[in-house]
């Protein structure tokens, strides 16, 4: 599986997978940075929120940006689905590549499936892989289950 990357040549798709896993871990660093920062200036530990506004779609994905409530989401073959950091998706997801780096609430089923961020429903899929600070709540069924050191599953796994 790959996609075409703006000078034309070919990217597999796990590759744009972990290049947003990358891009997760060094906006972690900075945001926590400013918070920091903006609750320092405050000083009244109020919750300030967040948002980039709705769903971003271009030629290699679908990125969830931020709440999302509906009965399905569905990606297209050839492109990956994101739920970003900053993502809430009260919604059963369909797709080819999942990559979860906030928060899902519903069945997911794809081939493959990544998560660093939370998820709570059954996980259907031929590859699935927790990164560190992931969790999965839920009925996980797959072929391969990769955890990373500080992934979590709470929940049933069929390994077939």
């Amino acid at each position: 599986m790959s996609t075409q990357n703006e000078a034309g040549g070919q990217i597999p798709l796990t590759e744009l997978i972990f290049r947003e896993y990358e891009k997760d871990r060094k906006q972690e660093q900075f945001s926590y940075k400013v918070l920091a920062f903006i609750r320092r200036i405050f000083s009244k530990g109020e919750e300030i929120p967040l948002t980039h506004g709705g769903y971003l779609e271009d030629g290699q994905s679908v990125r969830i940006l931020e709440s999302l409530k509906a009965k399905e989401i569905t990606s297209p073959d050839n492109k990956v689905l994101i739920v970003a950091r900053e993502g809430r998706v009260f919604a059963d997801i369909r797709g080819t590549l999942v990559y979860i780096a906030g928060e899902a609430n519903g069945d997911i089923k794809a081939e493959r499936i990544y998560i660093k961020g939370n998820v709570e429903g059954g996980i259907e899929a031929e590859h699935v892989e927790i990164f560190p600070g992931g969790q999965i709540k839920g009925h996980v069924r797959t072929a391969r289950l990769l955890m990373h050191k500080k992934g979590i599953l709470r929940g049933q796994c069929d390994i077939n």
